[in-house]
C-alpha cells in the first residue's frame, strides 16, 4: 500500500538527487533520465515545488532547477502536500465519503489517530534528516544514479 502518489515519490527522489549536488542547476531532462521517469511529468512535478520556495529555476541554455532552501528548512510533509495536497490527512481509511465523528466507519477512530501520527512525523522530518539517514549505497541502488560524476558535471548556480 502506497501512502503517497507516484508524483510525490518522484518529487522526493528529485530532492534527494539535488541534495547530492546542492549548488548544481540540473535540468528536468537530466533528472528524469537519472530517476528513470518521464521528463514531461517530472517537469510538472518540479514546477509545483517552486511555488512553496523549495526549488528555484534558472532559464536558458544551462537552465534547470536547484534547491532554493537548505535541506533543514523544509520537510517531507511540505513536499508531499505541494504535490498531492493534504487530502490524505483527512481521508477515510476506506475512502467512504462523509465518514467522520457523526457517521464513522469501523476504522475511523483508529485511522484518525494513526493518520495524525504520520502527519506529525512527516512534519518533523526535514530533508536534512533524510540526508543523514541515507547511505550512498541506498541512493545509488534505489534512485538509479550510476555515479555522482554525471550530476557533478552539470552547471553550477
Amino acid at each position: 500500500m502506497k501512502l503517497v502518489s507516484q508524483g510525490a515519490q518522484y518529487a522526493i527522489s528529485a530532492i534527494i538527487a539535488l541534495s547530492k549536488q546542492p549548488e548544481a542547476v540540473i535540468s528536468a531532462s537530466e533528472l528524469s533520465r537519472q530517476l528513470r521517469c518521464p521528463s514531461a511529468y517530472l517537469s510538472q512535478i518540479l514546477s509545483k515545488l517552486k511555488a512553496p520556495g523549495i526549488l528555484g529555476s534558472q532559464r536558458g541554455l544551462n537552465g534547470g532547477v536547484f534547491l532554493a532552501q537548505k535541506l533543514s528548512d523544509f520537510t517531507v510533509y511540505d513536499v508531499i502536500t505541494a504535490i498531492d495536497g493534504d487530502d490524505f490527512f483527512s481521508m477515510c481509511f476506506m475512502g467512504i465519503q462523509g465518514c467522520g465523528h457523526i457517521e464513522p466507519c469501523p476504522f475511523h477512530t483508529f485511522w484518525s489517530v494513526q493518520r495524525e501520527k504520520i502527519k506529525k512525523w512527516l512534519q518533523a522530518t526535514s530533508f536534512a534528516d533524510t540526508e543523514r539517514l541515507m547511505t550512498n549505497e541506498w541512493f545509488h541502488e534505489r534512485l538509479f544514479f550510476s555515479n555522482g560524476a554525471e550530476i557533478a558535471s552539470t552547471n553550477q548556480k
